[in-house]
């Protein structure tokens, strides 16, 4: 079975609108290959699913614990809001829980450490359905307490399937169309890049990807393919070498 981690950040899934260019990802790629889905919380504060609009409903004097399980709800409504969508175009999609995700971690709440990792759930899931939808950033520790990758760790996640599943790439897709040398929101001279290596996306010091799932993927020599949820482009890859 050929199978493609696809993780979606938050702004590509915020509305209908949005998603709708999410899932013509997905239906192409069904095309050839069964699909695991990564997703972040829907859009950004104050969005009302976004991760910070989360815990600003919360109170400082909630636990490290009790705060990873109230923003652990935003990821769970976004893969359960994908995968109803995916269904009623008649895609055969399922959700998984984060208990059935299979990665599991130490008790540090808010930027846990993954101590192993069980893909038979994920595969069992795939045997059944053409797509599985998962939250990326929340994890489960050992001890079976709900606990968080660090901000931005749904692009960590999906490096984790993908190496779960022993694949050799994943594809992270975001609101630009790749990595520039500057933000081309604020300059249409900006240049993209076709492909960097893991240290120039390192030094680089962009936001576009979270330093653990480069850092991981350089280690387990998983290339990265970075594109925009809201175009065609080729993106970048970052990869060992070019």
């Amino acid at each position: 079975m050929d199978i493609k981690v696809m993780k979606f950040g938050g702004t590509s899934l915020k509305n209908e609108k949005t998603r709708a260019y999410v899932y013509r990802h997905i239906v192409k790629n069904l095309i050839s290959h069964k699909v695991v889905v990564v997703v972040s919380a829907m859009g950004r504060y104050p969005d009302t699913y976004a991760t910070d609009t989360l815990l600003s409903l919360g109170s400082p004097r909630l636990s490290k614990e009790e705060k990873a399980r109230l923003v652990s709800m935003g990821e769970q409504l976004s893969a359960l809001k994908v995968c109803g969508e995916l269904l009623e175009m008649g895609i055969r999609a399922c959700a998984l829980s984060f208990f059935q995700a299979g990665i599991f971690t130490d008790d540090n709440y808010e930027y846990a450490s993954v101590l192993k990792m069980d893909s038979r759930g994920i595969k069992k899931k795939l045997q059944h359905y053409d797509v599985v939808v998962v939250g990326g950033f929340v994890a489960v520790s050992t001890h079976g307490r709900i606990t968080t990758l660090g901000r931005g760790g749904s692009d960590y996640s999906a490096a984790l399937f993908a190496d779960m599943l022993g694949l050799k790439e994943v594809e992270i897709y975001t609101d630009v169309d790749g990595v520039y040398d500057r933000d081309p929101r604020l300059d249409n001279m900006a240049v993209k890049y076709d492909v960097l290596t893991y240290d120039e996306m390192l030094n680089m010091k962009s936001r576009v990807l979270h330093d653990r799932c480069v850092n991981y993927a350089k280690k387990h020599k998983l290339i990265i393919h970075l594109r925009g949820s809201f175009s065609s482009s080729s993106g970048t890859r970052i990869q060992p070498r070019y």
